[in-house]
């Protein structure tokens, strides 16, 4: 017996074997179907009758006999029929998604249910996990912020998820803090997300660790400088529209991912430039020796691309470092 070549035309094994004898043996009765098939006779007429239904084979004559259709008008038949089937199938799959809603409905009453719109989960791992959770439910963006260096028993993980849920084609904004940008690491998973459409700014500014799914949960740590001690699952409207706020002012205040951030010590001399008159005064309130403040003025100067203290200071601030 053939192979089952037309199996993913809808044509099963036993129909395809008397398919490719009708075509070998045009005009042949039932008998010889069922004999040259090894098959019983009303197994060979069932097959028959199927291949009749698919437009495989015609009757002619009385006593009836039969033949195999042209197999280049057959097949392209079969392709037709199984592509309006799939066509269908994909209709009625997209005109379900409006069930999603329900289920994402019942998920979160099912989450709400044990402890109101607050919810602690403890532990790293746990955490990992409710992130991905809420990660999974989530349909249109979240918005994430690490205030220092990810763990590295938690980094492979992050990035694995934010990855996936990316290629799924959930929207993602996400601010890190400097410190954790300077970890090499962290910096080349930050690229990988910006490469794959997410959008990805950089602080100097102090930041609370979140992450808020579709403004509708957030996930807040319990201790801000340690998130391995568990976090906070937040429902409540007034809490969120206080976090949805924060990171929104986060998020203006920050900068591109490939605008080179200051240094704290940097940082300080930006905020003194802006506030005294002579260099002397400078590194008198940064407790620094004259010619070390003088040497961060001029690098600062140079980076920002300013003729003078003053504009330099503006730059800063229209860049978001101070």
């Amino acid at each position: 017996m053939e192979g089952n070549a037309l199996a993913v035309l809808g044509v099963s094994t036993r129909e395809e074997s008397v398919y490719r004898l009708l075509l070998r043996s045009p005009g042949i009765g039932i008998t010889a179907i069922a004999l040259g098939c090894g098959l019983d006779r009303d197994t060979a007429a069932a097959a028959v009758l199927r291949l009749r239904e698919l437009g495989l084979a015609i009757a002619a004559s009385d006593p009836p006999v039969f033949d195999g259709v042209d197999p280049g008008a057959a097949v392209e038949r079969l392709a037709r029929r199984r592509l309006d089937g799939l066509q269908e199938e994909i209709r009625q799959v997209v005109s379900a998604r409006h069930l999603v809603d329900g289920l994402l409905e019942d998920h979160r009453a099912g989450q709400r249910a044990p402890s109101g719109e607050l919810q602690r989960v403890d532990g790293i791992d746990q955490v990992i996990a409710c992130i991905d959770e809420l990660s999974f439910f989530a349909r249109e963006e979240r918005l994430t912020t690490h205030p220092g260096p990810i763990i590295s028993a938690a980094l492979d993980a992050v990035r694995t998820s934010d990855l996936k849920y990316l290629r799924r084609g959930l929207r993602m904004r996400t601010i890190l803090h400097s410190s954790a940008l300077d970890c090499r690491r962290i910096s080349r998973f930050a690229g990988e997300l910006a490469e794959q459409g997410a959008q990805v700014r950089g602080t100097a500014r102090p930041l609370h660790r979140m992450v808020i799914f579709d403004r509708r949960t957030a996930l807040v740590a319990t201790d801000p400088h340690d998130i391995t001690r568990g976090a906070l699952v937040v429902r409540q409207p007034g809490l969120l529209a206080l976090l949805l706020t924060q990171f929104e002012r986060h998020w203006a205040q920050s900068c591109e991912l490939g605008d080179t951030l200051p240094n704290p010590t940097e940082r300080e001399v930006l905020r003194t430039m802006a506030g005294v008159d002579k260099d002397e005064a400078g590194a008198r309130a940064l407790d620094m020796s004259l010619r070390t403040y003088r040497g961060h003025v001029a690098a600062l100067m140079r980076r920002l691309g300013a003729p003078n203290r003053f504009q330099a200071a503006l730059a800063a601030r229209d860049r978001n470092w101070i």
